[in-house]
């Protein structure tokens, strides 16, 4: 697979490949698109032009295991990352981005994995709720790419997301860009679902309908699904939790998973 940079040959001009330096244009800070993009792609961009200088017109070649090793990322960060810049245009490929390839883990994470799978099984998906996003979604110039949408779509319900959270964040977005409606500016659908906007969304949709208070088990698995820690917790914070709740839910108290 091949990956090249939009616009590369309109911005970069070099007589030898691998130059010193790249230009930036500082039209990106005004670029509505790229600032929606999620933080870990916004940093991955820069790092990927600065790889591409190195091939004949900008077209990496290199397999996505090479790029990963050469940007001292792991290929599941690598896809992350990447996915969000492909759906908005930012690069495009020579076939679609393949997932990567599963490394052996621990017993205790795949014990996880499969008690996750069995959770989220409740969870289905709905094809109407998906259709009734795609209406209520702004209209935007371009390509909607619905099929990385939908993707993310039944994703965010299989963890839990109320899918009505989901459209009614969408209804919000299009009031809260009434003027950009029909540009450009409006953002691809799958990039609004990765962005930091939309997260705080997502996260409400797991708190209670009544300000009481969490258990320490029920705040321990929204922070295993959410990365982030209810106000109805019993506590301010992570690291106040009783050890014992800790190592059942597979936590650190700095939050980090144990390994």
């Amino acid at each position: 697979m091949s990956l090249t940079p939009k616009n590369w040959k309109s911005f970069q001009h070099y007589k030898d490949r691998s130059p010193a330096w790249i230009k930036l244009h500082k039209g990106l800070l005004d670029d509505f698109a790229f600032s929606r993009l999620p933080l870990a792609s916004r940093a991955l961009a820069p790092m990927l032009w600065l790889l591409a200088s190195e091939y004949e017109d900008g077209t990496i070649t290199a397999s996505m295991e090479e790029v990963a090793f050469r940007l001292h990322l792991s290929p599941a960060d690598l896809h992350a990352a990447l996915s969000p810049l492909i759906d908005s245009g930012f690069f495009v490929t020579s076939e679609p981005l393949a997932e990567p390839e599963q490394t052996s883990i621990p017993e205790r994470e795949n014990i996880d994995k499969r008690k996750r799978r069995e959770e989220s099984r409740a969870a289905s998906p709905s094809s109407e709720d998906f259709e009734t996003l795609k209406k209520v979604f702004p209209r935007r110039k371009g390509n909607y790419a619905w099929k990385a949408a939908e993707r993310k779509f039944n994703a965010l319900v299989k963890t839990g997301v109320d899918p009505k959270v989901i459209i009614a964040a969408a209804i919000r977005l299009c009031d809260t860009l009434k003027s950009k409606i029909g540009t450009e500016y409006i953002p691809m659908p799958a990039s609004w679902l990765n962005s930091e906007d939309f997260i705080d969304l997502a996260v409400s949709s797991f708190e209670p309908a009544a300000p009481d208070k969490l258990s320490w088990d029920e705040a321990l698995d929204q922070f295993k699904r959410t990365k982030n820690w209810s106000r109805y917790a019993p506590a301010s914070d992570l690291s106040q939790a009783p050890a014992e709740l800790l190592a059942k839910h597979g936590l650190l108290p700095d939050g980090r998973r144990i390994q």
